[in-house]
């Protein structure tokens, strides 16, 4: 019986992954959002704000020490990446918000990149 019900849940993961994965559904996310951020709070603004702070510690992107970042800063980073290689992200098979994340993190690098000699915090000594 377990093994039923685990077959059935795989099959409808996988098959809910590729109705969500639909680049109509991306697009929507986005707009979703772009409201948030607007708002301040939401879903995925926080979300992207746990992203963010799981990619700082480890050292994926490296804001100096006074930014001042939060979930309506981190929403317009992913945004504006994502507009940028709009039909790259397009092109994802995973989960909007996955794919919001993706586009946060390379937002991230490109605007805090670290130096070589930058550790993320958690390893500074």
């Amino acid at each position: 019986m377990k093994r039923i019900i685990g077959s059935v849940l795989a099959i409808a993961l996988f098959a809910a992954n590729a109705v969500w994965a639909d680049r109509g559904n991306l697009e929507k996310a986005a707009r979703i959002l772009d409201q948030q951020s607007r708002a301040g709070k939401g879903e995925f603004i926080t979300y992207l704000t746990g992203a963010a702070a799981g990619y700082r510690w480890a050292g994926a992107n490296c804001p100096p020490h006074d930014a001042q970042l939060d979930g309506r800063g981190y929403a317009k980073i992913a945004l504006d990446e994502y507009q940028r290689r709009k039909t790259e992200y397009a092109g994802l098979p995973d989960f909007p918000l996955n794919v919001l994340a993706l586009a946060l993190m390379r937002g991230l690098q490109e605007k805090f990149p670290c130096r070589p000699e930058e550790q993320p915090p958690a390893l500074k000594q």
